[in-house]
């Protein structure tokens, strides 16, 4: 990203160890027979039995509930779940819901029956619900049943709550960058790990909703085209006046070194002008497998 700064100050070194877009107009609310799969807007009253904020409906003998799977993206401290679409589901692969108490359906781990206190972040779970969705953004799943959930199950286990972890340690880093913005953008896109469509539109928004900021996925020169980045008067240098650009991007200069476990190599920076940006420059991290990524480290820090 060193080509999106016009430095003017001297980068100072310091070697250590160291919300989503949003959404368009809700459609029109569906008018057809109560159906499985069907999407209700949040003005629409929910039909008899879809269930809400309470103890969940037994499936019938005849019934055939739905199901999909999804990464918890992150776990709220009142114990709400953010998930990441992953397969099967009603937006294909691309949907964030937010489950409110879900220790009123039945949950497990790893074939047990458990408390939902026992899930963690990163866990990949199958949901199993009655078909009906409050269309909101979050999207909001008001019957479910079962959540069942693996713990290790796929590659780079709670990338996102590492990613997430950067995010807030660089908000952290020179505050006045970002103490009045209105709005932020990330650009996640290329983050190493391979984060789905449906994970970084997760991290985005609850990255913006810890800070209480809008936020939004946006590379720089999309954020440039659309006018959010402007070049000051008579004069080269290039400014977002009400918001911040936050971004995560592969190292490639380790391209083509082998370790024994999964690591990855990134440099994170955010941006507000050509004279006001700071980077950690990079940065690594390990994950053993067998658990939640064990922090990371940051090979240096630049600030102009």
């Amino acid at each position: 990203m060193k080509k999106h700064f016009i430095l003017s100050a001297l980068f100072l070194c310091l070697l250590t160890a160291c919300g989503a877009p949003a959404q368009e107009e809700n459609p029109p609310p569906v008018e057809t027979d109560i159906t499985v799969g069907t999407i209700y807007s949040p003005e629409d009253p929910l039909p008899p039995g879809a269930g809400w904020d309470s103890e969940p409906r037994s499936l019938a003998e005849d019934e055939t509930p739905s199901r999909f799977t999804c990464r918890i993206v992150d776990i709220a401290e009142d114990g709400s779940l953010l998930l990441a679409e992953l397969a099967d589901g009603p937006y294909n692969g691309t949907g964030v819901f937010r489950l409110e108490n879900p220790d009123t359906a039945q949950v497990s781990l790893d074939g047990q029956l458990v408390s939902a206190s026992e899930l963690q972040d990163g866990m990949t779970v199958e949901i199993t619900y009655n078909g009906f969705i409050q269309e909101t953004f979050p999207a909001q799943l008001p019957g479910v049943y079962e959540i069942n959930a693996e713990a290790t199950s796929g590659t780079y286990f709670d990338l996102c709550g590492l990613y997430l972890q950067v995010l807030d340690d660089l908000w952290q880093k020179d505050s006045g960058l970002n103490d009045d913005v209105t709005q932020i953008a990330l650009d996640l896109s290329n983050a190493p790990g391979g984060l789905t469509e449906s994970e970084q539109a997760a991290l985005i928004w609850r990255f913006g909703e810890l800070h209480d900021v809008e936020a939004f996925a946006a590379t720089f020169d999309e954020l440039s085209e659309q006018g959010h980045i402007t070049a000051k008067e008579d004069s080269p240098l290039r400014v977002w006046e009400d918001g911040c650009f936050f971004a995560i991007q592969p190292n490639e200069s380790h391209e083509g070194e082998t370790y024994s476990l999964p690591t990855i190599f990134f440099n994170a920076e955010k941006w507000r002008s050509s004279l006001g940006a700071y980077c950690f420059h990079d940065c690594f991290a390990g994950w053993g497998q067998t658990g939640t990524w064990n922090g990371y480290t940051i090979g240096g820090e630049m600030i102009s």
